[in-house]
C-alpha cells in the first residue's frame, strides 16, 4: 500500500476509474493528491477555435479557475465513499504531462495513478497521450489505468469534460 499518491483528474470516466484504483492502493492513512492541469488555451487545443485571439477571448481567468475547481470537487466527491484518508487538491495551468511529473516530484509522491484513454486514432499516434508522456518523464512509479470504455463506471459517474463537443 502507498502512503502518498498523485492522481491527475480531468473530469473523464478514465480519471474516475484511476481515482477508484488509487483509493484501493492507498493505505488508510495515505494522502491522495488530486491534480487538474488545464491547458493554457484549451479551446485552441481541442480544435474548436481557429485563432489564438479567439482562444484567449474564450478562456478568461475566472472561467478557468471555476472549471478547475469544478473538476477537483467532482473528483473529491467521487472519493468520499471510497477513501477515508487525507485528500489534497491542486489546480495548475500548462502542459499536462510536464506539470504532472513536476508536481509528483515536488510533492514527493510514491506513485502517480493516471487514467489512460488508450488513444488509437491518428492524433493519439502522432501526439502521444499524456499518460504515455508521464510514464517516460516521471521520476516515480506510474500506474496507467486502462479500461474497456463499455465497462461499468465506478459509482455510476458520467464523463463531463467541459470541452466535449466544442
Amino acid at each position: 500500500m502507498f502512503t502518498s499518491l498523485l492522481v491527475p483528474v480531468d473530469g473523464s470516466v478514465h480519471a474516475l476509474k484511476a481515482l477508484s484504483i488509487a483509493a484501493q492502493l492507498a493505505s488508510p492513512d495515505a494522502t491522495l493528491h488530486l491534480l487538474h492541469v488545464r491547458e493554457l488555451l484549451p479551446h485552441l487545443h481541442y480544435g474548436s477555435l481557429l485563432s489564438i485571439q479567439e482562444a484567449i477571448q474564450a478562456s478568461p481567468p475566472d472561467t478557468a479557475e471555476k472549471e478547475i475547481r469544478e473538476i477537483l470537487d467532482k473528483a473529491q466527491a467521487h472519493l468520499r465513499s471510497r477513501f477515508t484518508g487525507r485528500i489534497e487538491t491542486h489546480g495548475r495551468h500548462g502542459d499536462a504531462a510536464r506539470i504532472i511529473a513536476y508536481e509528483a516530484e515536488s510533492l514527493e509522491v510514491e506513485v502517480i495513478v493516471i487514467g489512460s484513454r488508450g488513444l488509437s486514432d491518428w492524433s493519439g499516434m502522432l501526439m502521444g497521450s499524456v499518460s504515455h508522456k508521464v510514464s517516460h518523464i516521471a521520476t516515480c512509479m506510474v500506474i496507467s489505468v486502462h479500461d474497456d470504455e463499455d465497462a461499468p463506471i465506478p459509482g455510476g459517474a458520467v464523463d463531463n469534460n467541459p470541452y466535449a463537443g466544442l
